[in-house]
């Protein structure tokens, strides 16, 4: 992964002055917060589209054909060449099987265990994450690092109050398998865009992960779209936000390492949780409250801790 540009002027009274890697990183940082609030949307939009008939198996096909779409449309509009580095091309296609991974492997895991669990499952990638970071020399995986990852999993399990009645360890692997996939894009996924435009490198990407899903997903799913106009919508809004946080997941990915990345994303289901509260009217425990306190702790320390350390 490539490491933001430094500054040589730290000093100054105006915005101008702040170091350029600060400012690289903050962008990060900010593109992987929408990344991750915009992933939020697709649960719930996607519940609803389900509600009325469709598939998860339509969804991830819908939003993936829309993505190639979009990009495609941007790309022409930018004028901007189809054409990838040999490098480029490469990482493309285990970006698109570890894609795939992750979809197919959430999709597949709650026809076995909770929902709640296959989510908890998917949600060790940071910790997944950190130790890829650590074993490829591409991160130190400091004691105040590994201490924000680990309160902000157990803040997630109080938050998200996974049920354990049901452990089929088919579940289980297909979970595992999709919290490998994201783990893999965070760490390795910024060196892969490190020569290539993003929109470009996210163009090709879903469009080798296009024939896997309308091959394979078949066996995982079956079809079904939306009966009502409200569900049309919702379908629409999960695609959106697909396109928009994929967008975003590709930028941030070249200006943060892959440990912030999927520290970051717990923001995900944090959001999601409040959306069903203030939206939908669900109710949460006090146990549950705790835990997204504790995750949004954790995840302050560990932006703050990794921008003191790269400043110093």
């Amino acid at each position: 992964m490539t490491a933001p540009a430094s500054s040589t002027d730290r000093s100054g009274p105006t915005a101008q002055a702040v170091p350029e890697s600060h400012r690289h990183e903050a962008m990060g940082f900010a593109f992987i917060v929408g990344c991750a609030t915009a992933f939020a949307f697709i649960t719930p939009f996607s519940r609803i589209s389900y509600d009325s008939g469709a598939t998860p198996l339509t969804i991830v096909t819908l939003r993936t054909a829309a993505f190639v779409l979009v990009a495609l449309i941007l790309l022409v509009i930018r004028r901007q060449r189809l054409r990838l580095s040999r490098h480029g091309l490469i990482n493309t296609l285990w970006l698109s099987i570890t894609a795939y991974g992750m979809s197919v492997g959430y999709l597949s895991s709650v026809a076995f265990i909770p929902v709640s669990l296959a989510v908890l499952i998917l949600y060790t990638n940071p910790l997944l994450a950190g130790l890829m970071s650590a074993l490829s020399g591409r991160e130190r995986l400091s004691l105040g690092k590994s201490a924000a990852i680990l309160v902000a999993f157990v803040g997630l399990a109080f938050a998200i109050g996974p049920t354990f009645d049901v452990l089929d360890w088919r579940g289980i692997a297909w979970a595992l398998a999709a919290s490998l996939s994201v783990a893999a894009t965070s760490v390795f996924g910024g060196r892969a865009l490190a020569q290539d435009p993003p929109l470009t490198m996210s163009f090709f990407t879903n469009l080798w992960l296009l024939p896997l899903v309308l091959l394979l997903g078949p066996f995982t799913g079956s079809w079904g779209l939306p009966g009502s106009a409200l569900g049309g919508l919702a379908a629409a809004g999960a695609v959106s936000c697909y396109i928009t946080g994929y967008l975003l997941w590709f930028l941030a990915l070249r200006r943060i390492t892959g440990m912030q990345v999927a520290m970051m994303m717990n923001i995900e289901p944090v959001v999601t949780i409040a959306f069903a509260v203030i939206v939908l009217g669900e109710r949460l425990t006090p146990v549950q409250y705790g835990g997204v306190v504790a995750t949004i702790l954790a995840l302050m320390a560990f932006s703050l801790g990794s921008r003191r350390r790269r400043g110093a």
